[in-house]
């Protein structure tokens, strides 16, 4: 296994805390398409659903 990516690493703890892409990139100081990438890299990475995405709001995933 590829070592993960601790930026991604901290997007997904920071975006599921948070509940939005948006806020997490605020805080990281980057875009939301930014965190979005990291994240669908890390659950491709992971082979796993992280997290569950609606236009409003993010949640943890069963596996997440």
């Amino acid at each position: 296994m590829k070592a993960m990516d601790i930026d991604a690493v901290k997007a997904f703890v920071l975006a599921a805390d948070l509940q939005s892409f948006t806020r997490a990139a605020d805080v990281l100081g980057t875009s939301q398409s930014a965190i979005s990438l990291k994240l669908q890299r890390l659950e491709e990475q992971l082979g796993r659903r992280l997290l569950d995405r609606t236009p409003r709001r993010v949640r943890l995933s069963a596996e997440g």
